[in-house]
């Protein structure tokens, strides 16, 4: 029932009866049965549009993803009581996003591609300490950003601080193929940084303090400790007020280290506003408040 109503809040109904075909109306087993072919056959339909380089619905994927997921851990549980030892893995969904993120692909979106980026930590097929993928590569999301500056591309503030610090893990392989193009885009993500920071203790708004970097997304700096956060712009023991305006959860840090971002949340701080599965605040205000 979650699952169909999950499913439901993405597609709306129409668009879940669509799926389902005029077929779905009939008895509880064929409806049931159509249930589970419809969140497959949404979720193909994604992966098709994914791997076609098209824009897709964010949400709908992420739900896809959360359901595949669950299904392979699922799998891998039942393996494992038999004694076996299975790895994790990533879902289809976001196994076709990684293939378009390496690419660099500009319709990808970047939350998306985010999102999986996360989900391969978090099943373990990435390393937990650098980020690398298998062979100490850099992951796709990185890659992409890679691809994007070879081609002479702008490469967000975030992403290109997020995976400097991969390509520096991984030995800097990223120097040989682009020794001057990165120059440029280097220099048009600069501008980006002002935009945020021009406002750093104006803007008083609904929470108490001052607003801070406006617009900005917040994700998780995969550290762990005690809720705490770190930025590029906050000086160090600065406490700051993080809202996640789509569930309207907050929690005050204060800032303990820097980082290549306006703020990022340690795994405890994140996990206090997170929404279940996502691992990127698209929406959130972000307030000085110490």
């Amino acid at each position: 029932m979650m699952r169909r109503n999950g499913m439901r809040a993405v597609l709306g109904t129409a668009g879940l009866l669509a799926v389902l075909g005029a077929g779905a109306c009939g008895g509880g087993e064929q409806r049931e049965a159509g249930r589970v072919a419809a969140e497959s056959s949404g979720c193909a339909a994604l992966q098709r549009q994914v791997t076609a380089g098209q824009a897709v619905d964010v949400a709908a994927a992420e739900v896809c993803d959360q359901t595949q997921f669950a299904q392979l851990e699922n799998q891998r549980q039942a393996a494992r009581a038999k004694g076996e030892k299975p790895a994790m893995q990533v879902s289809a969904i976001c196994r076709a996003v990684d293939a378009q993120a390496a690419k660099g692909d500009t319709k990808l979106d970047f939350g998306l591609a985010f999102h999986c980026r996360q989900r391969e930590r978090f099943a373990n097929t990435v390393n937990a300490t650098s980020g690398l993928g298998p062979a100490n590569k850099v992951t796709s999301l990185c890659l992409g950003a890679r691809a994007k500056k070879a081609r002479g591309e702008a490469v967000d503030a975030f992403t290109d601080s997020f995976c400097s610090k991969e390509e520096e893990a991984a030995g800097g392989s990223s120097a040989a193929p682009e020794p001057s193009s990165t120059a440029a885009p280097a220099q048009s993500t600069a501008p980006a940084a002002p935009a945020t920071s021009a406002p750093p203790a104006t803007s008083p708004a609904s929470g108490g303090g001052d607003v801070v970097c406006p617009g900005s997304t917040v994700t998780l700096s995969g550290e762990a400790g005690a809720p705490a956060a770190s930025s590029d712009r906050l000086p160090v023991g600065t406490k700051v007020k993080v809202t996640n305006l789509d569930n309207g959860k907050s929690t005050t840090v204060a800032v303990t280290s820097a980082s290549g971002s306006c703020v990022l949340l340690n795994d405890a701080a994140f996990e206090q506003v997170r929404e279940a599965g996502k691992f990127l605040i698209r929406h959130a205000r972000i307030e000085r408040v110490g």
